[in-house]
């Protein structure tokens, strides 16, 4: 059975194999690939509208419950990315 989970960007739900898991460690966000990182985890799906919606509403650090200090520096590189299909974050 698929577990689901909400992106952060587009608000739909979505199953957790299509959707990209991040955690706050220490005030910065890191991409969980492995979806074993221990702590609170937030998705966003993988591509560059969602994640770049999910930076603009500043939805990391109230999903997260860190608040508007976290470091996004991770999503906002990937955001920036010309081409996201060629990276293993596309599966």
């Amino acid at each position: 059975m698929a577990v689901i989970r909400r992106c952060l960007g587009c608000q739909s739900t979505d199953s957790t194999n299509n959707l990209l898991r991040s955690v706050a460690v220490d005030h910065k966000l890191v991409v969980d690939e492995t979806k074993k990182l221990p702590g609170r985890g937030a998705y966003v799906h993988r591509n560059q509208e969602c994640i770049s919606r999910s930076l603009q509403r500043k939805a990391w650090g109230r999903a997260l419950k860190i608040g508007p200090g976290l470091d996004c520096d991770a999503l906002e590189n990937l955001s920036r990315s010309t081409d996201l299909a060629k990276t293993r974050l596309n599966g």
